[in-house]
C-alpha cells in the first residue's frame, strides 16, 4: 500500500513538474537558450537565403541591377517620385530597376508597383551597403561587384535642404556609361536621407 502511493505520487510530481517547465518559455534562462540554439541560427540563416534568392529572381535576370533604397515615409525620397520615374522609363529596358523599401511600410510609387521589394530584415541593405534613403547602387549582375554608390543626383545640400534643380546627375551619368559600355568616373559618393532601420530583428 505504501509503495503503491508513493508511486502515484513520484508520477503525478513528475508531469507537474514537465507541464510547469514547458510553460515558462518567457524566462531568461529559456530565452537565452533559444536564441544560442543552433536551431534558431539555421533558422535565421535560412530566412536570410530564401530573401535573397526571391530577390535575385525577381531582380538579377538583366546584365545591369538598379537598387533604389525608397520610403514615402521620408519627404527627401518622396522629392524623387518624378525623377525615379523619369529614369526608368529611360533606361528601365536595358537596367533592371528595384525600389529597396527598407524596413517601414513603404507604398509603391504608382505605376512602378512590380519594383518595390520590402526588406523589413535589412537582408538587402546589408548586401549593398545601403544605410540611407534614397540611396542608389548600379550593380553588374554578371561580376557581382558595385559599379556606383550614392547619390540620385546633387539635389540634397544636407537634410532638409533640397535644390529645386540638379547640378550634376550622378546616376543618368553612370547608366549611360554603364549603357554605353564607358568607365565609370565616380564610384561613389555620400548618399544623404533618412536613415534606415530598425529592422524586424533588431526591434
Amino acid at each position: 500500500m505504501g509503495k503503491g502511493f508513493l508511486l502515484v505520487f513520484v508520477s503525478v510530481y513528475l508531469c507537474c513538474c514537465a507541464d510547469s517547465g514547458s510553460k515558462k518559455k518567457s524566462t531568461t534562462t529559456d530565452s537565452i537558450t533559444a536564441a544560442s540554439s543552433p536551431k534558431a541560427c539555421v533558422d535565421k540563416h535560412q530566412d536570410s537565403l530564401l530573401i535573397c534568392d526571391e530577390f535575385r529572381s525577381r531582380f538579377e535576370s538583366k546584365n545591369f541591377l538598379c537598387v533604389i533604397s525608397y520610403s514615402n515615409e521620408c519627404p527627401i525620397a518622396k522629392s524623387y517620385i518624378a525623377t525615379i520615374k523619369s529614369l526608368v522609363q529611360r533606361f528601365g529596358d536595358t537596367v533592371q530597376f528595384c525600389l529597396l523599401d527598407p524596413g517601414v511600410g513603404s507604398r509603391p510609387i504608382s505605376g512602378l508597383e512590380e519594383l518595390l521589394f520590402h526588406d523589413n530584415r535589412g537582408i538587402i541593405c546589408g548586401r549593398f551597403g545601403i544605410k540611407v534613403y534614397p540611396q542608389v547602387v548600379v550593380y553588374d549582375c554578371l561580376t557581382r561587384s558595385n559599379i556606383y554608390s550614392g547619390k540620385i543626383d546633387d539635389r540634397v545640400v544636407s537634410l532638409g535642404v533640397i535644390s529645386k534643380r540638379a547640378t550634376k546627375n550622378y546616376l543618368s551619368d553612370v547608366l549611360d556609361n554603364v549603357i554605353l559600355g564607358k568607365s565609370n568616373f565616380v564610384a561613389s559618393n555620400e548618399a544623404i536621407g533618412c536613415f534606415v532601420g530598425p529592422f524586424d530583428d533588431e526591434k
